[in-house]
């Protein structure tokens, strides 16, 4: 067995992988979302459109879920480009209660124009890498979110502990 390479000891934020890739996609993010400012559409919102742009219709939940982002927020971002025409919302065909969101067709166009700017900064950011590099990155990363995503199906599938609440004790001093 592998000797652990962390100890409470040596966890730095610097050199933990959980707080640089936290951090790089903030930044990602950030840095995206200045790229975009001379577009139609915001850094978010591309990334809405893309992910909903992978399924024919996705439920608002799983479009949550995919993109980590709180479903108030989301909501407010799907209302934007349904108003815009980007998307639309139409019943579920296997749950007629329910109500999908899919991209329409000028939807798909805007995520093109944003995929442009995103391979562009990708471009640029990955110029210091050579071609083995950004591959061998992309294969750890990759490898990092399977082991991540068995390890969020364990956690999902275990049963969730109920906490155990503290009775205060009474003015009579019994419990």
């Amino acid at each position: 067995m592998r000797t652990p390479y962390y100890t409470v000891d040596n966890l730095e934020p610097g050199q933990s992988i959980g707080f640089l890739v936290k951090h790089s996609g903030v930044l990602m993010t950030q840095v995206a979302g200045r790229r975009f400012e001379s577009l139609p559409i915001t850094f978010m919102q591309w990334l809405v459109l893309m992910h909903a742009g992978r399924q024919e219709h996705m439920s608002a939940s799983e479009l949550s879920a995919h993109l980590g982002y709180d479903m108030g927020a989301l909501t407010r971002v799907v209302d934007g480009l349904v108003r815009r025409g980007l998307l639309r919302r139409e019943r579920s065909r296997r749950d007629r209660r329910a109500v999908e969101i899919a991209v329409t067709a000028a939807g798909r166009r805007q995520a093109q124009l944003g995929k442009g700017a995103v391979v562009e900064l990708l471009n640029h950011l990955l110029e210091p890498f050579t071609n083995q590099e950004v591959e061998t990155l992309i294969a750890l990363l990759q490898r990092l979110m399977t082991l991540l995503q068995s390890a969020a199906d364990e956690a999902e599938a275990k049963p969730r502990a109920t906490p155990r609440l503290r009775r205060k004790p009474t003015s009579g001093g019994k419990a």
